[in-house]
């Protein structure tokens, strides 16, 4: 029954989608013009060395924003056997949005690999080729590149497509394509984008968490690939960035009865993905006191534990042994206190991995009584991590139902790659966030590990990294996280989209050995990090706009607003007030971290991440 049901549904949704749409009349449109364009079908062919006999193409020069409106009026009919195309391209894709007298279709496509070739002259393979018939006459053409990782498509104000777009595209240009025997004429105007209005208040005396920082996990076997020149320039981005939390994945299945392998490079337990060479779990503690060298924190979590500390348990097949567990951890932070100078200042009692609720309590309790009996009472302990967050729900309320075990809980963590199931409706993901805040029941939580892992989102685009910075944004001031951590901060790969969805890095063998940003999504979480410190209190934001995401930190001696517009238009902001910001720091798919001038009028491109401090922090680029 379900079935058939289903195969109505489809049915009914695909007749309703062939439907041609009445296009209503649109009123003269006064908004200003950003540019003319005028084409003649009998004119004369591009100039220069062209294509035989084609019209020539018109150039927009203005470059475009990872989220962006366009809209292009009409002054003339577009005649029956004829089309306008407007071509849209990036560094890896493009699209083309093709209007006719009866019809838009949209055609998505990448380029950026002789892979890709099928035929003509450069290679070229599409991935999306749908239209939509309609009845009138068209006079506008509007496209959306929104946050919603959707391409948009409105004629005459009416929306007819609505398509996934996940890569970036940066300019644009119109191309008409019509019988060279007829004298058609079509014109019209690019419109100027519009600015909108929003006002931010701060209110210093609504206050939330205190912040422990920003990070990630580091493959040790990736470190070891870096250069000298490397493994410095490495530690100064570290510093750059503010990613001082290092959430180290130790050694787990191979690890020895007597703890003599924690950091052999040789054993690491290694992580396979894909054809690249295996990242491995291991313990390096001149790495460890490096950090703690820069003022930064150690936070310690096995993943598989070794045979050795496993036993049969029904009704699953293994478990852990909560003693020998508790053993390897105290005997961790005892090497570690010995060999870098510190224990590290909280333990996650395991990552990923599912044991029945009474090994977690008895985890818990086993590791706090042994963490104290050896001297270890300032070092806490985070909940175990579960993959997705509806997981992390479950396991804190059932770490809940024993008081003493969750008094032994200082944290409660959880991994977020659920959140891919909602990237283009985040929203939707609020649900959870809101479960797992009651689940916390008072206690901090920590955003222990973030990255996209779908393989349909493993494209290394800057509108993918906003989504990721949406998510950031969701933590800090849905859930009060006091502290986010990225999957990997550096990752050796041969396959690019590994690096660029998993890891804020990678070794870049094309340049020594040195370590590259494997995408966007480094500098957006810098956009956080970089101004937000270890021991700022997040305080109280409202803005008059819903698409102006904005949260704000300050200490004794600094303050720090950060502004994400998700909107496909710019913001004027007015802030009141009289803080003395020293430092505006711009983040887009073409700024870097950039600082900009505080003077004048404060306006947020579309998709752009603006952040205002007083404080000033050492530059990206020297």
């Amino acid at each position: 029954m379900r079935k058939l049901a289903l195969a109505l549904s489809f049915v009914a949704t695909t007749a309703l989608a062939q439907q041609a749409v009445q296009l209503p009349t649109v009123k003269a449109v006064t908004t200003p013009a950003a540019d003319t364009f005028r084409f003649v079908s009998d004119g004369p062919i591009g100039p220069g060395w062209t294509r035989p006999d084609e019209i020539a193409r018109h150039y927009f020069h203005d470059d475009l924003s990872a989220l962006f409106e366009r809209t292009i009026t009409l002054q003339d009919d577009i005649p029956a056997r004829t089309k306008l195309q407007w071509i849209f391209t990036g560094p890896h894709a493009g699209f083309t949005v093709e209007l006719s007298s009866t019809k838009v279709r949209v055609v998505e496509r990448y380029y950026d690999s002789m892979g890709l070739y099928t035929s003509g002259n450069y290679p070229e393979k599409i991935i999306r080729d749908e239209e939509r018939q309609f009845i009138g006459t068209p006079r506008t053409l509007t496209l959306i590149a929104d946050s919603h990782l959707a391409l948009r498509i409105l004629v005459n104000g009416i929306e007819l497509l609505d398509e996934p777009l996940l890569f970036d595209v940066t300019r644009h240009q119109l191309m008409y394509s019509a019988p060279r025997t007829e004298h058609d004429i079509v014109e019209g105007i690019l419109l100027q984008p519009q600015i909108k209005s929003a006002t931010i208040t701060i209110n210093p005396s609504e206050t939330h968490q205190t912040m422990l920082g920003f990070g990630g996990s580091p493959s040790i076997p990736a470190y070891m690939q870096l250069s000298e020149e490397g493994k410095r320039e490495y530690w100064a981005l570290l510093k750059r960035y503010n990613l001082l939390l290092s959430r180290e994945y130790p050694m787990g299945s191979e690890l020895k009865p007597d703890l003599s392998n924690l950091d052999k490079l040789s054993d690491a337990t290694p992580h396979y993905y894909g054809d690249n060479f295996p990242n491995g779990e291991m313990s390096n503690f001149d790495y460890s006191k490096h950090i703690l060298s820069l003022g930064g924190d150690v936070i310690y979590e096995m993943w598989s534990l070794p045979p050795w500390a496993t036993e049969p348990y029904k009704p699953v097949k293994i478990a852990a042994k909560p003693e020998e567990y508790a053993r390897i951890v105290v005997t961790y932070c005892k090497l570690a206190k010995e060999k870098t100078g510190a224990a590290p200042i909280i333990v996650g009692i395991q990552n990923e991995v599912e044991q029945p609720p009474e090994i977690f309590d008895k985890m818990v309790l086993a590791l706090r009584r042994e963490l104290d009996k050896a001297g270890f009472t300032q070092t806490k302990i985070h909940m175990a991590d579960a993959s997705y967050m509806f997981y992390g729900v479950q396991r804190a309320n059932e770490l809940r139902k024993d008081p003493a075990v969750w008094r032994a809980v200082d944290y409660t963590a959880v991994h977020e790659y659920d959140f891919q199931e909602f990237i283009s409706n985040p929203e939707l993901y609020d649900d959870r966030l809101a479960a797992m805040h009651a689940a916390s029941a008072g206690k901090d939580f920590l955003a222990t590990e973030i990255c996209f892992n779908d393989p349909h989102l493993q494209e290394p685009s800057y509108r993918i990294a906003l989504a990721a910075a949406e998510l950031y944004h969701k933590n800090l001031t849905q859930l009060d996280a006091v502290a986010i951590m990225y999957c990997w901060l550096l990752l050796d790969i041969e396959e690019p989209t590994f690096g660029g969805s998993r890891s804020l890095m990678v070794p870049d063998r094309t340049h020594g050995n040195l370590p590259a940003a494997s995408s966007f999504e480094l500098r957006v979480l810098g956009a956080y990090s970089r101004h937000i410190h270890k021991g700022m209190k997040r305080v109280g934001t409202t803005s008059t706009d819903p698409d102006l995401l904005t949260s704000a930190y300050a200490d004794a001696t600094n303050s720090t607003v950060v502004i994400l517009n998700r909107s496909a238009t710019a913001r004027s902001l007015s802030i009141p007030g009289n803080t003395p910001w020293t430092e505006v720091e711009r983040t887009s798919f073409s700024e870097a971290n950039e600082v900009a001038q505080t003077r004048g009028e404060l306006v947020v491109q579309p998709g752009e991440i603006v952040v205002l401090s007083t404080m000033k922090i050492q530059p990206i680029v020297p």
